[in-house]
């Protein structure tokens, strides 16, 4: 069973934002996070100090991993949008020529679905 989640172009806009800033703030902090690795054997003598560089770098590529899926993300909604924005535009263009003699059409029933 799937749920399923609609969003008007208004919102699918805003959560591309959001993705956006997120996509921006991942990709700060885990480049920050990566060059702690350098900072740890400067202020760290002994055995842990090689384990935790390895540690930091590795939050570090993780973060970069994070911050690509996010954009990937981000292009892809952008993309169904795009698809759903046409889709609709074309619906709107088909709908505008066809020919109902007695018939009211009822604009609301449309856009409810």
């Amino acid at each position: 069973m799937s749920d399923e989640i609609k969003l008007s172009p208004e919102e699918v806009d805003r959560v591309m934002g959001v993705i956006g800033q997120a996509y921006t703030d991942m990709e700060e902090v885990a480049t920050g996070i990566g060059g702690h690795g350098a900072n740890v054997s400067t202020a760290y003598n002994g055995s842990g100090t090689g384990r935790a560089m390895e540690t930091y770098e590795d939050l570090g590529r993780a973060g970069q991993a994070l911050a690509g899926a996010l954009d990937g993300l981000s292009r892809d909604l952008g993309l169904t949008a795009t698809t759903g924005r046409e889709t609709d535009a074309e619906a709107q263009h088909v709908l505008g020529g066809v020919q109902t003699p007695g018939v009211t059409p009822d604009a609301g029933i449309a856009q409810a679905i």
